[in-house]
């Protein structure tokens, strides 16, 4: 049972990071404490909001996936791939966030961090962004985006608590996966203790040079992205990782969620799409309404992998995100008014 800390402030971390640019959002680090169980932890994020913020700006909160941190949605720093900079031009406020046990997050023991956990952070995170204590305003309009891990983690959180989010994007994602890209991407982790990472054995990350093939597609990356993927690698907890699976991929899960679901993937993803049709958005939602009683909307990036935001087009899935959030949460404030 999830006990919210009801903390007064933020431990804030780091400072404007962009305002000698004006052209890109001014984002600020934070720490966030939650609680799941008996383990309290901090949950660190970086919030960027629009140059010219509207006085109830939308806010995506965006959780990445195994072995990624808050800086996948940063391009790996690299702003050409930036989700959290292109969204902000389109008008949202965006909080990026370090998973428990990945990049500036506590790292409890590894066999406490489970995808559960991560949705009970996620749901304190939300609770505080609407009360606007993390960014000093109120948010009215909230959507939960995740990627692979991070998708199944925002799908438990959207399901136990469904008035939460008005909006969830789930990448990397799908609810068949074939046994073989499961054996793959197991048989591709190993401790990160064994690359001198002060951290127990329960926690994994990639083997060197495996990175390209499990998260990205052939000749549709730039070898820059490349090889900042292996150098901001960080580590998955190996019970977090059934965790996400069984909960994060059942249907009785996902049919408990109640705002509109985006389910977005690269055509050529090597786990979301092994056992699921992503020739094209039509036959993903074939295969994928089922699972969902609300409504649903697929997107297919062509010849894109797995890590969706970083490939060479992820630009045109950022666009295609940006302008399908509007439109649902218009709708959404128009059916409350």
């Amino acid at each position: 049972m999830l006990l919210i800390a009801l903390v007064a402030g933020v431990l804030a971390a780091g400072g404007a990071s962009a305002a000698t640019n004006p052209s890109r959002p001014a984002c600020t680090d934070m720490d966030i404490p939650v609680t799941s169980g008996l383990v309290a932890a901090r949950m660190h994020a970086t919030l960027c909001l629009p140059v010219l913020p509207a006085a109830d700006i939308p806010l995506q909160v965006l959780v990445a996936g195994g072995t990624y941190n808050r800086t996948y949605w940063a391009g790996l720093g690299l702003p050409n791939y930036s989700y959290s900079a292109r969204a902000a031009s389109a008008g949202f406020a965006t909080l990026a966030v370090d998973r428990i046990g990945t990049g500036r997050s506590s790292q409890p023991l590894s066999i406490l961090v489970s995808a559960s956990m991560q949705a009970d952070a996620l749901h304190q995170v939300i609770t505080r962004v609407r009360s606007g204590v993390l960014t000093g305003r109120k948010h009215t309009r909230v959507a939960l985006a995740g990627h692979s891990l991070g998708s199944m983690a925002a799908v438990i959180a959207a399901a136990r608590h469904p008035a939460d989010v008005d909006a969830l994007i789930l990448t990397g994602y799908s609810h068949r996966i074939a046994p073989g890209g499961l054996l793959t991407s197991l048989a591709s982790m190993y401790p990160a203790a064994s690359e001198g990472r002060p951290l127990d054995l329960g926690y994994l990350t990639t083997r060197p040079g495996v990175r390209g093939s499990l998260f990205h597609a052939y000749g549709e990356v730039d070898p820059a992205v490349l090889a900042a993927d292996e150098i901001t690698k960080d580590v998955a907890s190996a019970t977090e990782l059934p965790d996400g699976v069984l909960a994060g991929l059942s249907r009785d899960t996902s049919r408990r969620i109640t705002a509109p679901v985006l389910e977005a993937n690269g055509e050529r993803d090597s786990w979301a799409c092994t056992a699921v049709d992503c020739a094209s958005a039509a036959s993903l939602l074939a295969a994928e309404h089922g699972y969902f009683t609300a409504p649903l909307t697929t997107y297919v990036q062509p010849r894109s992998g797995h890590s969706l935001a970083l490939a060479r087009d992820g630009g045109a899935f950022t666009d295609f995100a940006s302008g399908w959030l509007h439109r649902v949460l218009t709708e959404t404030a128009r059916s409350r008014s």
